[in-house]
């Protein structure tokens, strides 16, 4: 990130804690503040201009411009079934800019078809994204996806035609479900704990089935929203060497890690073992589909010719309205605002639990997927029909299993991204009251 784009990020978050409430201090002190020289500051507020943030009145100075601030909407429903960003959420005023902005700028490039791998601006941009959080790669090996599920489309198309095996978990993602169930895929199966992985579980299942791919959420695992530890991470990759199988890495939550030390499997791995995909639907938005598959050296042709023949190019406008977010400083900005609302409301989130739920264990990770461990004997069709009627929505948690597999948990998952901050501990009251009347005979 340039400095003035770093500049204008900072001088958005004073914005927004009402530091600056009608107008900005002068460019002088601008320069003081953040130890940078004139010209850098002029360039942010001139960022800030094209945003629509602020406006200039000459001689006199630079001024705020007011709006209304964009509260929660309690419409009835406590919604505790999504992990994507709430509209409200997001800077609509600020996209639509940015829309403009590609649309004048970029015409020619929005009306041709554009490179099957990605646009090599927009590219140099995620890889910058990347080596922030310590993923490092060349731009050759990023291809730009219709979001991660595209990605996992693609490599299942390369295991079917390759007749290859791939592993999964239970419960896993429900997207990958879906696939396994849909597609002629070969696939097998391995048990995750409910609070931590089974190494010598998924060892005997990689020796006996021989996998060639192995498809992991090792960061916030969805649905469990649990987190492998660094020891568990290594000995996977050693087992991949071992066995000789590439490791599918979705770190679809990656932004949400609290953790600085983490270390992505990709970054760990020495031996071109993972393929990481990354994607953006949490801090922007699901409709806008862009994700990131980072491949090792030797699938990217295979995986950029199964790319051209599903969708010939990701979407143009989509692209270049993100490259045009992250120039402005926009998107950084934006997902640390996102970051730091929705920690707020895991934490709400989790003392309503310790105070009404203090009798069930709960994966206590103050990040996405909070998960609710249920007994046995509880009756879910009760429970849901409870649930409904006190207008609570929940995901329901067999999609995260293959319809057979018998050996699973019965839980509850809750988001907060959907559901106003003053309305979850009420939400929570609630959902104490269903498993109450569930339980009954």
């Amino acid at each position: 990130m340039n400095k003035h784009q770093w500049v204008t990020g900072e001088i958005l978050k004073r914005i927004d804690k009402n530091m600056y409430p009608e107008r900005l201090p002068s460019v002088r002190s601008l320069m003081e503040d953040f130890k940078v020289s004139q010209i850098t500051i002029t360039k942010a507020l001139e960022q800030l201009i094209d945003t629509n943030r602020i406006y200039a009145k000459p001689n006199v100075g630079y001024f705020i411009i007011s709006r209304k601030q964009t509260s929660d909407v309690f419409n009835g429903v406590y919604d505790f079934s999504t992990a994507s960003t709430s509209w409200t959420d997001f800077p609509l005023d600020n996209y639509a800019q940015c829309l403009e902005t590609a649309v004048k700028n970029e015409k020619t490039e929005l009306f041709t078809y554009g490179r099957t791998t990605g646009n090599k601006e927009l590219k140099l941009w995620f890889q910058k994204l990347l080596s922030d959080d310590q993923i490092f790669t060349k731009t050759e090996q990023i291809m730009i996806t219709s979001g991660t599920q595209q990605a996992l489309h693609i490599i299942s198309l390369m295991l079917m035609t390759q007749n290859n095996k791939i592993l999964i978990e239970q419960p896993t993602y429900h997207q990958m479900i879906n696939l396994v169930e849909r597609l002629p895929l070969k696939y097998v199966t391995y048990h995750r704990g409910f609070n931590q992985i089974q190494l010598n579980e998924f060892e005997a299942s990689v020796a006996e089935h021989r996998p060639d791919f192995v498809y992991l959420m090792p960061r916030l695992h969805n649905p469990l929203g649990t987190t492998m530890s660094d020891a568990e991470r290594r000995t996977i990759l050693a087992l991949a060497e071992s066995f000789d199988f590439h490791i599918i890495e979705d770190d679809y939550l990656g932004d949400f890690e609290g953790n600085n030390r983490y270390q992505t499997l990709y970054e760990m791995d020495t031996n071109q073992r993972v393929i990481y995909l990354k994607s953006f639907s949490k801090i922007m938005f699901p409709g806008q589909r862009l994700g990131i598959a980072v491949l090792p050296e030797h699938l990217i042709d295979t995986f950029q010719r199964f790319k051209e023949i599903v969708d010939i190019h990701t979407n143009s406008l989509s692209q270049v309205i993100m490259q045009t977010f992250i120039e402005s400083g926009l998107y950084a900005h934006h997902k640390d605002k996102i970051v730091l609302r929705h920690r707020q409301k895991a934490n709400i989130l989790r003392r309503a639990l310790c105070t009404h739920l203090s009798g069930y264990a709960f994966n206590d990770n103050h990040q996405m997927h909070t998960v609710i461990k249920l007994p046995k004997h509880i009756n879910m069709n009760r429970l849901h029909d409870a649930l409904i009627k006190r207008h609570i929505l929940v995901d329901d948690y067999k999609r995260n299993y293959l319809p057979d597999y018998v050996h699973n948990y019965k839980f509850l998952k809750l988001n907060t991204t959907s559901i106003p901050e003053n309305k979850i501990q009420e939400g929570v009251q609630l959902i104490q009251d269903a498993l109450n009347v569930s339980k009954q005979l």
